[in-house]
C-alpha cells in the first residue's frame, strides 16, 4: 500500500524546485495534495497534476502573510478532501545582509514569512487535526537556525524561531495526536541559492564554496530533503515528534 493512502496533505510553497517535488512524491505516495504558493495559478509538474488529477491535486494561490488565505486555504482543503491530515510548512523566503545593515523591513518580512504565517497555518491546520484524531505537522527550517552564519542574522533567526516552534507546538498537540517536526536542510540545488547569489559576479565559485560546506562537498537534490518530510508525514514516523532535524550533507558535523 501507498505509504500516504487516504490521507490529505497542504503543502505550501509548491511551485519551488522542492515545492514540486514535493507534491508529485506525495500523490506518488496516494495522497491528495492541497498545494499553493504566491502565484495565482499553478505552474510546472503541480499545474500538470492538478490538470490531470484533479480529484488528487487542487491548487490555491495567495499570500501566506494574509491570514484570509490561510483560511481559504485550510477550508479548501476541507471541503475538497474531507479534512486534513498533513500539513508541510514548505514556503520561505531568504535575506542575506550583514546584521548592521539589515532593515526593520527585511526582518519584519522575513519574520511573516517564515515564522509567523506557519505558527497561524499550524494553528487553523492543527483545529482540522484534532477533530480527525491526529495528524503530522512538517516545518522546513534550516541549518542557518541551527549555526550562525555571516549575514544571515534574521534568517537564521526567523529559522531558528521555527525550529523552537516545531519543539513548542510538539509538547502542546501531543495529547491530540498531532505530531510537530522540523527539517533542518542544507544548501539544496533550487532556485533559492541562486537568486541570493544574483549578485556575485563569480556564480560558479560561490556555488563550490557552497559545496564545500558540506562534508559531502554538494548541494542537496530537492528530491533527498522531500524523502524525510515524506517519512515524517507517513505513520513509520509514528514515534517522532518535536524533533528538529538536519538533513545538510554534514555541514552541522563540521
Amino acid at each position: 500500500m501507498a505509504r500516504l493512502a487516504n490521507k490529505v496533505a497542504l503543502i505550501t510553497g509548491a511551485l519551488g524546485g522542492q515545492g514540486q517535488v514535493a507534491v508529485r512524491r506525495f500523490v506518488d505516495e496516494g495522497a491528495r495534495v492541497l498545494a499553493s504558493d504566491l502565484a495565482p495559478q499553478p505552474t510546472g509538474e503541480v499545474a500538470a497534476l492538478a490538470a490531470s488529477r484533479p480529484g488528487d491535486v487542487v491548487y490555491v494561490g495567495g499570500d501566506v502573510r494574509d491570514e484570509q488565505v490561510l483560511d481559504t486555504l485550510v477550508r479548501t482543503a476541507v471541503e475538497r478532501f474531507g479534512g486534513i491530515d498533513i500539513l508541510f510548512n514548505n514556503h520561505g523566503m531568504m535575506v542575506g545582509k550583514p546584521f548592521l545593515e539589515t532593515t526593520i523591513e527585511e526582518l519584519d518580512g522575513l519574520l511573516a514569512v517564515n515564522l509567523r504565517a506557519p505558527f497561524l497555518l499550524s494553528q487553523k491546520v492543527a483545529r482540522e487535526m484534532v477533530k480527525r484524531g491526529g495528524g503530522s505537522i512538517i516545518h522546513n527550517s534550516s541549518v542557518g537556525g541551527i549555526v550562525g552564519f555571516p549575514t544571515m542574522a534574521a534568517y537564521g533567526a526567523s529559522k531558528g524561531g521555527l525550529a523552537q516552534l516545531a519543539r513548542s507546538m510538539a509538547t502542546d498537540l501531543a495529547p491530540h495526536g498531532v505530531r510537530v517536526n522540523a527539517i533542518c536542510p542544507g544548501v539544496v540545488n533550487t532556485d533559492m541559492p541562486r537568486r541570493y547569489l544574483k549578485d556575485v559576479e563569480d556564480k560558479d565559485g560561490a556555488f563550490r564554496q557552497m559545496a564545500a560546506m558540506h562534508l559531502m562537498n554538494r548541494l542537496a537534490e530537492p528530491g533527498e530533503i522531500v524523502a524525510l518530510a515524506l517519512f515524517l508525514a507517513s505513520d513509520e514516523a509514528s514515534y517522532m515528534t518535536g524533533a528538529v532535524i538536519p538533513i545538510d550533507g554534514g555541514l552541522t558535523a563540521i
